[in-house]
């Protein structure tokens, strides 16, 4: 009787979480615009004087059921290769877009959460980092999508209430085939 009760309890708070989830379907609808195969050409700015070292990848996203947005990232930037892998998802306790980036050159993650903008189509994220040396940055992304199908993204370093652009990034789509649950398209396609 008792395992009876606690799994009816298990499964109304499963239902009440997705049930949350399912409400905002903006959010499912926003994350789904990602889904698919992408070009990226990536701009870092090391030398806010200088130019920008110019690297090439692919991104490739899935929707994990309608709760998450999973993205892969391959490419080659400064002289050598990098993979990089985010979770994008909608907390409804916050009532915010929540995210998560790692990549095979950084030994920490990145944690933001932010807010869509329907009216100028941007996501703007906020979070923190870690320098090279170990210390705290607190970071701002801003993801635009263009009238032409593109997006880009930019991400900023906030010191002393100062932002710096430290990186833009450029996607357009490889095709317009979504990838399928689970699926990864790595082999770079040619811009359209």
């Amino acid at each position: 009787m008792i395992v009876r009760i606690l799994q009816s309890f298990a499964v109304a708070a499963i239902l009440s979480i997705s049930l949350a989830y399912a409400q905002d379907v903006d959010a499912a609808k926003q994350m789904k615009r990602d889904v698919g195969a992408w070009n990226v050409v990536i701009k870092m700015f090391v030398d806010p004087s200088g130019k920008p070292a110019v690297g090439k990848g692919v991104e490739t996203n899935f929707m994990l059921g309608d709760l998450w947005l999973i993205g892969r990232v391959k490419g080659d930037i400064m002289g050598g290769s990098f993979e990089g892998l985010r979770q994008t998802g909608f907390d409804p306790e916050k009532k915010k877009f929540v995210a998560s980036w790692v990549d095979s050159k950084t030994p920490y993650s990145t944690h933001m959460e932010g807010d869509w903008d329907e009216k100028t189509q941007t996501m703007t994220l906020i979070g923190t980092d870690k320098g090279p040396s170990g210390n705290e940055v607190k970071t701002k992304m801003v993801v635009t999508y263009n009238k032409d199908g593109s997006r880009t993204f930019t991400m900023y370093a906030i010191m002393n209430g100062k932002e710096m652009k430290m990186m833009e990034c450029h996607y357009t789509r490889v095709d317009d085939k979504p990838a399928k649950s689970g699926e990864q398209k790595d082999k770079p396609g040619s811009e359209k």
